[in-house]
């Protein structure tokens, strides 16, 4: 339970994802914080601590609202909600994972918002809402959200929700530069610098006049503002929209000396590419691409449009209500030194980071899979019970058959969670690690290897074809396959090895002392502990 009378509570969807991640170390030592994410927590990396609770929720998906509403009112509430998670891809077209995550979800998250009656709403959404096109136009907080292209429509719809949402709560829009660290973690620049400081042919290749421009900011200046939003919740407005940004831009021709002299010692000369010939060219590049002449290059056509255009911030207004400041060290042009230390110094890290920040996670099939297991419980598990006790099958499962109903139904039960834990995490580990247990005990309660087998196969058969029948896995046979099919295939390997080794490892006596795991009730307990979407740490740092 959190203290709350110490602590002050903030709920960060988006917990997995850059911003999110650096956010929640950021602040994790002041604030209890609910992190909110479509990963689990093992697969984020996120390492223990006390004051960090984890809940693993598809956004996108209102059916879990209730469920996870109620976890944070059993945690004490909470006082501030930060909305980071948002889908986007460098495609320019329509995708529908922008109204399942970004509209959906959004709508989604302010319902939850205003259940558990928090007193602050911040949504990140970006300097990108607005169109650029007019050349010497500077941007502002009151610059209108009317960019046309997927990703800002449905940053517009987020921004225009939390205004309607701002009679219940106060609701801060923060509209981001171009975020990045210390290791870049930001895609275009990633790749810009990949490019610039290569040897390749193209290494020295800006379009047009090299002055297409935007701004950037470390990702410790927005974090400073961030908590800087949240501290002044009392004296900021109902509703409000600031630019985390600093002024001005910096364009690519600054970005490209900056980088190459830094990295080579000396100034190279960039070659600058008519803006006329920019389209020609990037066929060019993408047929040889195709052809593996060249890596394919991450220039989209609808990037063209950009060139020598420039995105100019007039960030005064946020700096003077906020009394914030980006701090001069972390400028784009300053930092570069550290970027490219880190990209000499650890350059397998390095391009690591910056290629998990390159891939979009769309909606994880995981999660659809455990979210219908949840709900489908006792209908699964009654359809189980039923086939394996029907009177055909009784020498297929005579030992099952024979256990009381009640430990029949524990048995299941504990086998049916274990399997949504290892759906949920996409960790097929949990699975090795309780399946010794559970064969030993099946061994030493006098259970016969085909007959588990046979339960295992079964469970697979009747929870795989349910899910065959849904509308929602058309044309995902193999990922039920992966989730179900082959946990459970992986269970039954590991079942095997235990029956086979047994007698060796173990002396008779102790074999005789074990106790079978429906009479286990900690064990039970633990197991359903670990198929729940929330992930806590226990006293001894496990993670249930």
């Amino acid at each position: 339970m959190f203290r709350k009378n110490k602590l002050p509570t903030i709920i960060i969807t988006g917990a997995s994802g850059f911003i999110g991640k650096y956010f929640l170390d950021y602040i994790k030592n002041e604030y209890a914080v609910i992190a909110i994410a479509r990963r689990s927590i093992k697969e984020s990396g996120v390492p223990f601590h006390p004051n960090i609770h984890w809940v693993q929720w598809d956004i996108g998906n209102k059916s879990m609202i209730n469920e996870v509403m109620g976890y944070i009112m059993g945690k004490g509430g909470a006082d501030y909600l930060i909305h980071f998670a948002a889908f986007y891809d460098f495609e320019y077209k329509p995708n529908p994972e922008y109204q399942h995550t970004n509209i959906n979800g959004t709508n989604n998250i302010l319902k939850l918002a205003r259940l558990i009656g928090i007193k602050h709403f911040i949504f990140a959404s970006s300097l990108t809402v607005t169109n650029f096109y007019l050349k010497g136009k500077v941007i502002n907080e009151n610059s209108s959200a009317n960019a046309n292209f997927s990703y800002a429509i449905s940053k517009k719809h987020g921004e225009n929700a939390a205004k309607q949402y701002s009679r219940y709560f106060k609701c801060s829009v923060v509209r981001l530069a171009a975020i990045y660290s210390d290791w870049c973690e930001y895609a275009p620049l990633y790749k810009f610098l990949s490019c610039w400081l290569s040897r390749d042919w193209d290494s020295r290749i800006l379009g047009g006049k090299g002055e297409s421009a935007i701004t950037y900011l470390h990702i410790h200046d927005l974090c400073k503002l961030l908590v800087s939003v949240i501290n002044k919740t009392k004296s900021l407005p109902d509703f409000g929209i600031y630019c985390a940004s600093p002024d001005g831009s910096t364009s690519h021709k600054d970005l490209f000396q900056m980088a190459t002299r830094n990295y080579f010692g000396e100034k190279r000369k960039a070659i600058f590419i008519p803006k006329l010939f920019t389209f020609p060219g990037l066929i060019i590049k993408q047929f040889l691409g195709e052809i593996k002449l060249i890596s394919k290059p991450f220039e989209r056509f609808w990037m063209l449009k950009y060139v020598d255009l420039k995105l100019e911030i007039d960030a005064s207004n946020t700096r003077k209500i906020l009394e914030w400041e980006p701090t001069p060290r972390y400028s784009i042009l300053r930092r570069s030194l550290f970027l490219l230390e880190k990209m000499k110094s650890h350059p397998a890290v390095w391009h690591m980071k910056n290629e998990v920040a390159l891939r979009s996670v769309t909606q994880r099939i995981n999660l659809v899979i455990y979210e219908i297991m949840i709900k489908e419980e006792e209908n699964f598990l009654k359809k189980i019970a039923l086939f394996i006790r029907s009177n055909e099958r009784l020498d297929m499962f005579k030992s099952y058959i024979e256990l009381d109903i009640i430990d029949f139904q524990n048995y299941f039960s504990t086998l049916y969670h274990l399997l949504m834990a290892t759906v949920r995490s996409g960790d097929r580990s949990l699975i090795i690690k309780y399946i010794d247990d559970i064969a030993l005990q099946r061994f030493a309660a006098g259970f016969e290897l085909n007959e588990i087998r046979n339960v295992f196969f079964a469970m697979d058969k009747i929870i795989s074809g349910e899910l065959h029948k849904r509308p929602e896995f058309k044309g995902k046979k193999q990922d039920i396959f992966d989730y179900i099919s082959l946990t459970m295939q992986l269970a039954i390997d590991g079942i095997e090895d235990v029956y086979e080794n047994l007698e060796q490892k173990l002396a008779q006596y102790k074999i005789a002392d074990t106790p079978v795991l429906f009479s286990n009730k900690k064990h039970i307990e633990l197991i359903k502990k670990l198929s729940a979407f929330h992930q806590d740490f226990t006293e001894d740092n496990e993670i249930i």
